[in-house]
């Protein structure tokens, strides 16, 4: 499937109880800081608003529709002009919520969008599926297979459970503080916010990641003769987030022209980390000076140490 981008303003906006504005700046009614941020992030997005001039409403649960709406919100889901539902549902075409059920009934999307009452409450275990399902409409995700234990696992529907176990290894969800997910309690508007947050995130991470041995970030590269006479070459790069590293395998040697070949290694696929520019550095001894010392990606593209070149 081919990955597309989720857009930084999506083509539809909440409606229903989304539908009044609040200001991005701030909500009254949220006093946690990062759980600000997200509502924040979401509003500026057009991903989901407020419920009043200032009102976030956080502890909200959300309806069938309303989470169906917000899936197909955050991910940019279209309507492919064809029929409006598939075989089997029953809903009002002429309701707020029609042309986000259309959308995601055409793109394949199962949860609460064949059966289940749009007014009903989607259960927290619900909506990781649907959130799943609207995720995978980006692209497909490598996620690694290890099976998180939740103290409250036996309270899980089989249906659902797959839904949860993947979005935990992607580090979308977690257990809460107590080591449970809480899989039959209706969902509330933050705690729905922060795991499309989180997806989100995800999707960026993994589409804006550098491949190893493929063209990546500028790199740039220096020279410097040390006090004992050995030439010190260091290749300096900038690269998404902490978890990727910069490394030298080899060093070639033509005429008066040196070429350090690095590469960028990836990150642990268990781990998270922060979303921060960081600079990386990797040194090398060149063997003499040289007239002209370049970087070059194995496989990949060339800088050159400029200050080297008369």
């Amino acid at each position: 499937m081919m990955k597309k981008t989720i857009k930084a303003c999506a083509a539809l906006v909440m409606a229903g109880s989304f539908a009044f504005a609040a200001s991005a700046s701030a909500f009254s009614d949220i006093k946690d800081t990062s759980d600000a941020k997200i509502a924040a992030s979401l509003q500026e997005q057009g991903i989901m608003k407020g419920v009043g001039s200032d009102r976030f409403a956080p502890a909200l649960d959300l309806t069938n529709a309303q989470a169906v709406q917000l899936i197909v919100s955050a991910f940019g889901i279209q309507s492919d002009g064809g029929a409006a539902f598939k075989p089997g549902a029953s809903f009002n075409e002429k309701a707020w919520y029609a042309s986000a059920y259309k959308a995601a009934s055409q793109n394949g999307i199962q949860t609460v969008t064949t059966k289940d009452s749009v007014s009903a409450k989607i259960t927290r275990e619900a909506f990781a599926s649907l959130l799943l399902e609207g995720v995978n409409t980006t692209g497909d995700y490598a996620t690694t297979k290890m099976y998180l234990v939740f103290k409250d696992e036996k309270d899980f529907t089989s249906k659902h459970v797959g839904a949860v176990q993947t979005l935990g290894n992607m580090k979308i969800i977690s257990a809460d503080a107590d080591g449970n997910f809480r899989p039959q309690d209706p969902i509330t508007r933050m705690e729905a916010a922060q795991m499309v947050y989180n997806a989100i995130e995800f999707i960026d991470r993994v589409n804006n990641q550098p491949s190893e041995g493929t063209e990546g970030p500028e790199v740039s590269v220096t020279t410097a003769t040390e006090s004992d006479g050995r030439v010190k070459a260091t290749l300096t790069v900038s690269l998404p987030n902490p978890g990727y590293g910069l490394k030298i395998s080899d060093v070639k040697y033509e005429g008066d022209k040196a070429t350090v070949v690095y590469t960028i290694t990836q990150p642990d696929p268990g781990m998270m980390y922060p979303q921060v520019i960081t600079e990386a550095t990797a040194s090398t001894y060149l063997n003499k000076a040289y007239a002209e010392v370049t970087a070059e990606q194995a496989g990949g593209s060339t800088a050159t140490d400029a200050k080297l070149l008369k």
